[in-house]
Parts: structure tokens; sequence; C-alpha cells
């Protein structure tokens, strides 16, 4: 057997795990920079869930409505509470998203781990 090609094989065989953790280490990287970018989406929407209702501000859009009354406190909190579930679950969401980016990260770390 000629011995540069069984160089060249023992040589990618060594640095076959090198590679996997790198891959995995780029995989990890995206996932962090794509939750980033969804906890920055959600704190946007968080914060136009907290600037006045148009109702509050326009008078005109009260009476439009045929409601023409201003909000009660408890339809004020009951808004608030639902605005704090929404974030909640958008919050949620881009954990859970997180995790299976990083879970299918997994498989490629996996090979390198076992090598160790």
């Amino acid at each position: 057997m000629n011995p540069s090609i069984l160089l060249v094989a023992l040589l990618g065989v060594m640095a076959a795990p090198l590679a996997q953790a790198e891959e995995a280490s780029v995989c990890t990287s995206v996932c962090t920079s794509e939750k980033e970018q969804c906890t920055k989406r959600a704190g946007r929407l968080t914060e136009l869930d907290t600037l006045p209702k148009l109702e509050e501000k326009n008078p005109f859009a009260r009476t439009a409505d045929g409601a023409g009354q201003v909000w009660s406190e408890s339809a004020r909190a009951n808004d608030r509470r639902a605005a704090q579930r929404r974030n909640s679950e958008r919050v949620d969401a881009c954990n859970a998203s997180f995790k299976r980016c990083t879970n299918a990260c997994a498989p490629a770390a996996a090979p390198a781990a076992s090598h160790g």
C-alpha cells in the first residue's frame, strides 16, 4: 500500500472529530444568534402591547365604535394580563425554538464526544 495514501487517510480520520466539533460549535452559535433575534422581536411586540390603545388616545375612536366610554380599570388590568401572557408565550416560543435548534446540533457533536 502506498504510504502517502495511508498518511492522507490517517490525517482524515484524525481531523474528522475536530471538524465535527467545529461544526457543532458553529451550529450552536447560529442557534444562539437566532434566539437573540427572536427575543428582540418578542421585545418589540411587547413594546407594542404596552402602547396606549387607540380608544384611549383618540376620543373619536371611542365614539366611532359605539362604546363612547373610557376603558374601566378592570378592562385595563385584563388587557395588561393578556399582554403579559402574550409576552410569556413569545419568550417560551423563542426558548423552545432554541432548544430544538441545539438538539439538532447534538448529533453532529455526539461522534466527537464518543471518540474522546
